[in-house]
Formats: C-alpha cells, structure tokens, sequence
C-alpha cells in the first residue's frame, strides 16, 4: 500500500464494535503506544477516537478523518479545521454486507482519498484545498459524496458527486504534470546557460509552453511573478496619470516603457491570429478581427493607408433598390487620399484547383476566380459613383485616381508542392490589376516586423 511521507507502519490498530444488529459497525482508532497522561490526546483516547462508520443496510460510509502523526500539534483530534465527517452515500459500496472487512471496503475508495487508516483517512494533500475552500466559504462540517456530477450546500452538509470529484482530482493531477515539466524546462535551460560558455554552447531559453497553466507555472519557476487583475488595473491606472510628468522627467524611459507596450500589444496581436489560423476560424471571424485589428490587415499595403470603413456601400443599386455593392474593407492612401478595396474570404479558401489542368500547371481556383471578379466590380462601380458617395456620406477626402484592389484570401501552397507553389505565384503576379495575399503572409509580415523592432541582444564583446 502506498505511503505519504511518514512511516506509519504498526502505529495502531481499529478497534472495530458492532453497534446493532442491523449491520452497523464503528471503528475506533487505537495506538500503538499510548500518549502522554496529561496530553490533549490522551484526553481524547479516553474519549474514543472514532474514524469510521459504516451501515451495511444502506451502504454509508462515514469517515472521521483524525491525525495519526504522533508529533502532530492535534495528535488523535480532527484533520481538518471545520469538517469532521466525510461520507460516502453512493452505490459504490451496495455490494458490502454485515462483517465485511473494513480495510477492504478502504481499498475501494475512489481516487484522491486516504486508503490507509494509519494515515488518518480523509482526502490526499492535494485535495485540502478543496476542504479549505468549502471550509472559507460554507458552515458546512460534513462533505457528502453522492453519484452524479452535483454540487449543493444543504445546511451544514456540502453535497458532492463522485464524478464532479474525480473530474477535479484528475485535473489536479494533470496540473502537476504540467508544472513538473514546466519546471523542468527551467531547471534544464538553467544548467545549460550556467555551463554553456565552459562547453562552448550558446545560451538557451526556456519554452513556457502551450497551455495557460504551464506558461504561469514556468514563469514562476523562473522567478517571474504575474501580476493580478486588480494590479494590472491599478498599475495601468497609475501609468496613465503619470504619464506626462514621466515624459517630462525621465524621457529615455518613457520612450522605452512606449516602445515595451507596443511589442507586448504586437505580440498578442501575433498570437491571437496565429491561433485563430490553427482553429481554421470562418471568414465572420476574420470580419470582426479585422474590425478590431486593422493594424494586421495594413500589412497587405505597400503604401500609407488608413482605415476608412467596414463593410462599405461602394454603388451598384438598381431602379428596384436592390443590387448594392458591399466592400468588405474601404482604405485610403493617408498622403494622397487614394482608394484602396480590400475583399476577404476564409483562410481555407482553396486557392487553385484540386486537379492539373496541364502536367505541373494549376488554374486558379472558382472561389478565387470569383473574389478577384467580385472585387473589381466593386471598383468599377464605385468609381462611377464616388461623387454621389462622397456627398451622401460628407465625406470628401476621397479620390479614385486608381483604385487599388486586394484579396485576402486562402493559405500560400506547401513548400513540398512546387508544382502548386509555382502556379500560385505566376497566377498572382500577372493578376496585375489586383494584389492577392494570403493569411499566412499577413502573419509572417507581423513576425517579421516584430523581429525587426525587438531590440538586438547584446554581443559578447558589449557585455
């Protein structure tokens, strides 16, 4: 049987009663040697130290976790500061009758609870959390483990199912493995670095890892401690009102705090669209990203452009109303005011066709055929009309000198297909009057534009 630290071998025994015919037995705890006279928990001994009751007829278990450790403060009294009884009232025991052995009904406890009575019973450490928050939180002395998935407080008894339960301890569970590992790539890159000038290696870092948990526990191995909403608000808060005394007083570090948030907001900007791309989000999505990030979609441009609108009416109505032409994205050159109309379509947008049309040769795809179309109808009509837009929306510093088209659209062909990387790359390139990019362009120019404002690490001979 498994063991927790302390040996508690032959520390005691059960002293187990029958308390009435019907099948209901208690189990009181006995050491092996018996404690001090004037001890607390000799007091206790004398008063018996009941750790188990079970009822055969209806198949309870109640457990009084007590600490068994002899050099325990509370040596023989209850585990827990609040709660006193666990019990177990699921059909999880139904096949134990009158005189089965206790230990074995032990044995048959689920996951994340004590199954040695040397060890006091109750739950393993890692549950005390649980314990202590239904402890702050409820006047509740008794947990009551029930089938199901519930969770109710019912006056002092806190109500629990079993699979609510084993669905914590398991993710318990995972967490330690994540911080074990977590801590391990910082243990790992710790001693590279230490010994990486003696073995002529370079300095390493440590991956923080995919998942939120294992990010925050690396950080923390690390030394690095994040900070809580509440701080983040209050040091935001602080930060803004001190601002143009900062700007004033320490110029170089305003400058630098400026420079360390622009990165910070790029990189989540990176990271949020290149998890986005990994989901396969649909073109709403991408809509409403683009909506609230049109920094990203800026970087299909060769030009100074602003944003001017989502979702822009570019003409195209009829004598019976219908027919308007909607733009998905309207910019304007920000020095000559210039036009530019931007369709999006979803990155699983197939860009060429599945078959050859000749050996090595791919036509271009019907649903980019269709966009490129689209988006030129788009200029056509709104350079017939741009007058009457311009008055109707008393917006004048528009010009349509030469409205530049654009189609986000589809991911670039593998490099493991040339065949399709080439047709890809001639269909683009003479589809002169429109300039066709694909997701996973945008996100590589904003890693590239990253790279290029992070500061170069110093060299060996600076430091």
């Amino acid at each position: 049987m498994a063991r927790f630290g302390n040996d508690q071998t032959n520390i005691g025994r059960l002293d187990v009663r029958t308390v009435d015919e019907g099948g209901r037995v208690e189990a009181f705890f006995v050491p092996t040697e018996l404690p001090h006279e004037e001890s607390s928990a000799h007091r206790r001994l004398a008063e018996g130290v009941k750790l188990v009751e079970f009822d055969a007829t209806t198949g309870i278990l109640k457990i009084h976790p007590i600490n068994t450790l002899s050099n325990h403060s509370e040596y023989l009294g209850p585990k827990y500061e609040q709660v006193r009884t666990l019990s177990l009232e699921t059909s999880l025991l139904d096949e134990y009758f009158e005189g089965s052995d206790l230990e074995s009904i032990f044995e048959t406890l689920p996951p994340g609870f004590v199954k040695d009575f040397a060890y006091g019973l109750g739950l393993l450490k890692d549950c005390n959390r649980l314990i202590r928050l239904i402890e702050t939180n409820t006047p509740c002395t008794e947990i009551i483990f029930t089938d199901g998935n519930n969770a109710a407080i019912n006056g002092t008894g806190f109500h629990l199912g079993l699979s609510r339960f084993a669905a914590i301890w398991a993710e318990i569970g995972r967490i330690n493995d994540r911080g074990n590992r977590a801590a391990g790539r910082v243990k790992d890159v710790f001693v590279h670095n230490n010994l990486a000038a003696t073995l002529g290696l370079a300095s390493a870092d440590f991956s923080l890892g995919r998942h939120p948990d294992s990010r925050v526990i690396a950080k923390a191995a690390d030394g690095i401690e994040e900070l809580s909403s509440v701080e983040r608000d209050a040091l935001v808060e602080a930060v803004a009102s001190e601002s143009a005394a900062i700007a004033v007083g320490s110029p170089q570090k305003f400058q630098q705090l400026k420079r360390d948030i622009e990165l910070v907001s790029l990189d989540r900007l990176i990271e949020a669209y290149a998890e986005a791309l990994e989901q396969g989000k649909a073109e709403p999505y991408w809509q409403a990203f683009f909506d609230d990030n049109a920094f990203a979609l800026q970087q299909v441009f060769g030009a100074p452009m602003v944003s001017v609108r989502s979702g822009a009416n570019v003409g195209g109505r009829g004598l019976s109303g219908s027919g308007d032409k909607i733009a998905d994205y309207l910019f304007k050159n920000s020095l000559t005011n210039n036009i530019a109309l931007v369709e999006i379509k979803k990155p699983a947008t197939q860009l060429l066709e599945a078959r050859e049309y000749r050996q090595g040769v791919f036509g271009p795809s019907k649903e980019l055929n269709g966009a490129v179309s689209q988006v030129l109808d788009q200029a056509y009509n709104l350079t017939k009309n741009l007058a009457g837009l311009k008055e109707s929306s008393r917006q004048w510093d528009l010009e349509s000198y030469a409205v530049s088209c654009f189609v986000v659209a589809g991911r670039t062909p593998s490099a493991s297909d040339p065949a399709r990387q080439k047709s890809f790359e001639l269909y683009r390139a003479n589809s002169r009057s429109v300039t066709i990019v694909t997701y996973d362009e945008i996100l590589e120019r904003l890693r590239l534009l990253r790279d290029f404002l992070t500061p170069a690490s110093p060299t060996a001979q600076e430091v």
